[in-house]
């Protein structure tokens, strides 16, 4: 099974809202300029993915879950999430019957004020990982972008971020609220990416996506693969009998 994660750079042009429900639209209005457009190019990048991918031409009813949490109305229909960073948006739409978690972070935009606060509330063997690295500036970017976007997936946000604990190192992650979670985390150029996803997804499609140019694919990855890049983490869960142990 494939999940699909997109990504749009905004330039000046408006995005077109024709794929998006009306009543959505207007709720736009009331949001501060930079925050409406970015909502709004974010629902429409989720329409056109719904659109390449199932055939649906305008993005469905969205409802909030508990905790913030933005989802479709229809239970039947894929979970997503949404990140930006700096002037992209990103969407990751899960397989169908599957969870998702998106972050998106820019590579040292963080101070090193920032850095020191994610690094102070990080586990001893997140720490040691980071510190082994040639940049652990980027790495601590990167443990960070991996604990959001799981977090997200599992809906708690920072109130879930003492309940989560991840293992860099032997590429294993404990979360006390779901048993079963997949996470990949790649460096870029620019920007630090992860997608949380659970077990049942083999494949993660990644998409660009240009309003003038329409689709582009990037990769197609391997989510069991040994070798996903140099800069790559892949985390799953440690199975049950060693969950105490790693706590």
């Amino acid at each position: 099974m494939a999940s699909h994660f997109a990504r749009w750079t905004l330039v000046q042009t408006k995005a077109q809202v024709h794929r998006l429900p009306l009543q959505l639209v207007e709720h736009s209005a009331s949001l501060a300029e930079r925050r409406r457009r970015r909502y709004l190019a974010a629902r429409t990048l989720l329409a056109e993915l719904m659109l390449r991918v199932y055939g649906i031409p305008q993005l469905p009813d969205i409802r909030l879950a508990d905790g913030g949490r933005p989802c479709f109305s229809d239970p039947d229909l894929p979970d997503f999430s949404i990140s930006y960073a700096g002037n992209v948006v990103g969407v990751l739409l899960a397989e169908e019957g599957c969870r998702a978690g998106l972050d998106m972070e820019i590579v040292r935009a963080h101070s090193r004020q920032t850095l020191e606060q994610y690094l102070h509330s990080f586990s001893s063997g997140e720490k040691a990982w980071i510190n082994a690295q040639n940049d652990p500036s980027e790495a601590c970017t990167q443990i960070w972008t991996l604990r959001q976007s799981i977090l997200k997936m599992t809906g708690e946000g920072n109130s879930g971020f003492d309940a989560l604990r991840l293992h860099p190192a032997s590429g294993r992650l404990r979360s006390s609220t779901l048993a079963d979670i997949q996470a990949i985390c790649d460096v870029e150029a620019l920007m630090v990416w992860s997608c949380a996803l659970s077990p049942g997804t083999d494949r993660l499609q990644l998409w660009e996506y240009d309003d003038s140019e329409g689709w582009n694919s990037l990769q197609s990855i391997n989510v069991y693969s040994l070798n996903m890049g140099p800069r790559a983490l892949r985390l799953t869960s440690l199975p049950a009998e060693k969950q105490h142990y790693y706590s």
